[in-house]
């Protein structure tokens, strides 16, 4: 039923042809095939015969198994069989071809995929713009066949073979590892495509719709519209379409993220769906490079940093208006219900960008300040890192620590906490160094000042137009790409700069003081 709905002419789209892109395994023994991944997608093209080619060299899987792409098109009487074979008996031919291995499939009912970017299923379709696709989708639910390449103790072998993939066709698996052994059927819609701009008055949208040439008669519709902001609706409604190129929809609120679906009466469709924001003002941030560089030393090589003042194009008469105020609030969820969701990047050993990759994110970031966290923190590290702030002024603060494993890792079993941070203050004092533009101060945990802490962050603190940013660091700065770890943005950031700045209040004091400049 929902095959014959979504090839129907003038429904979703008017097709000809499908094209069917099969990417297999196969058994080096005896040559029998294993699905790893088919998508048959409907065209408006017409059909121009079979036409069937192997894309690419044949991948090298292990020593049992190869596998290889194949590409060729189908009429559409020819793909509604395929369709037909899979559903009523479990296979992609409808001949009895004892080669290819078929596994139980389950059958999914049509689901609409929107061509919002982030939908990992786009990363497998093609060219899924505009108003987006459906898709008919039989789903291997044992992956008995592919089970050996989909353990996580391979995942890297996985993910090269899906490189591979990647560089004869534009498909991603290897966000998609869950449809693995499926067969998916696309259905591009193209029978209709909207725009839409906020009225004026910021209560509601204009959407203009453009139809298909084909199209003799402008289908029944309703158009939806909702507003959204902080996961609340801030405006629903929905509307007959008026059939005309544009018409008004009125929800009452705009300030935030609107979402505008159409659905198709008869049959019931949804033949587009849209998700965004509208730009109503922004702020404008310049920087002014200063002619005097920041000149510092590590190792003896003298570095420069450019420094530049930013200006804010804020006019004064401007208000901070309630969208300012919830988007700016520092906490998303009570403390004891945070839940983490951490973006990351890998860093395996011998990484040499590793510390490049900090510097880029300190330079893009500083507006606010830095903040660095770090027990292990030495002056040279402070150097890679603070030191490459390039906004004039910002506050810098560093907080290390001075206890019995840290003196074993720097050799400095013998000397005191007030030695040690003499010769930090030392090397910090370098007369080499000109500080332009600078605001940094040093402060170290030792003995019975504040408490002893182990996990490493460099911290973006907030401001009124801007949430903070925190990042897990992983490792201390002084094995920063020498060995394994991960450097993991923290979704629930503000709990982390609390208890920073709980502790750097508590060390307060002369005897935790390393170095400070200005003085």
């Amino acid at each position: 039923m929902d095959f014959t709905i979504l090839t129907t002419a003038g429904n979703i789209a008017f097709y000809e042809s499908c094209e069917v892109t099969e990417i297999f395994l196969y058994r080096k023994s005896n040559n029998e095939i294993f699905n790893f991944f088919t998508i048959a997608v409907f065209e408006e093209k017409p059909y121009n015969g079979l036409n069937e080619c192997f894309l690419g060299n044949r991948i090298s899987v292990n020593n049992d198994f190869g596998m290889g792409i194949k590409r060729y098109w189908l009429t559409l009487e020819e793909a509604t069989a395929k369709c037909h074979s899979l559903k009523t008996q479990n296979k992609w031919n409808g001949d009895n071809i004892h080669s290819t291995h078929y596994e139980q499939l389950k059958y999914l009912p049509k689901q609409y995929i929107p061509s919002a970017e982030g939908n990992r299923i786009n990363k497998i379709l093609k060219n899924n713009y505009h108003s987006g696709s459906y898709i008919i989708e039989f789903f291997n639910e044992t992956k008995e066949s592919v089970d050996f390449l989909l353990k996580t103790e391979v995942i890297n072998k996985f993910n090269n073979i899906c490189e591979k993939i990647k560089e004869e066709i534009p498909i991603d698996l290897s966000v998609v590892r869950d449809r693995i052994g499926n067969f998916i059927f696309q259905f591009p819609i193209t029978i209709i495509d909207i725009d839409s701009k906020a009225l004026s008055t910021w209560n509601g949208v204009e959407i203009r719709f453009a139809w298909h040439n084909a199209i003799t008669s402008i289908p029944d519709c309703l158009v939806q519209v909702e507003s959204v902001f902080d996961q609340n609706y801030t405006g629903a409604t929905i509307e007959n379409y008026n059939k005309t190129e544009s018409q008004k929809i009125y929800v009452g609120n705009l300030d935030q993220t609107s979402h505008i679906k159409i659905w198709r009466n008869d049959p019931s469709l949804l033949l587009c769906s849209h998700k965004g924001n509208y730009i109503r003002n922004f702020n404008l941030s310049t920087a002014i490079i200063l002619p005097e560089t920041r000149i510092f030393e590590i190792d003896g090589e003298m570095q420069k940093v450019k420094v530049s003042n930013r200006h804010k194009n804020e006019r004064k008469e401007a208000k901070i208006d309630y969208v300012t105020h919830i988007n700016s609030n520092l906490y998303d969820q009570e403390k004891q219900q945070l839940e983490r969701n951490l973006s990351f990047k890998q860093y395996k050993k011998g990484s040499d960008n590793a510390l490049e990759d900090l510097q880029k994110l300190i330079r893009d970031k500083d507006e606010n300040g830095v903040y660095l966290w770090d027990p292990y923190l030495s002056p040279t590290d402070i150097f890679k890192t603070l030191f490459h702030s390039q906004t004039a002024g910002v506050p810098l603060r560093a907080i290390g620590a001075v206890n019995e494993n840290i003196k074993k890792v720097y050799n400095q079993k013998s000397k005191t906490a007030a030695e040690i941070i003499s010769g930090y203050k030392s090397v910090l004092d370098n007369p080499k160094h000109n500080n332009f533009q600078l605001n940094l101060e040093f402060r170290v945990q030792h003995s019975n000042y504040g408490w002893d802490f182990h996990d490493r962050f460099l911290i973006f603190p907030s401001s009124k137009l801007k949430k903070p940013q925190v990042y897990s660091l992983g490792t201390s700065i002084n094995s920063y790409g020498k060995t394994h770890h991960i450097l993991q943005e923290v979704s629930h950031s503000q709990p982390i700069i609390d208890a920073f700045n709980e502790l750097w209040d508590s060390l307060n004091h002369k005897n935790c003081l390393v170095w400070k400049f200005p003085k």
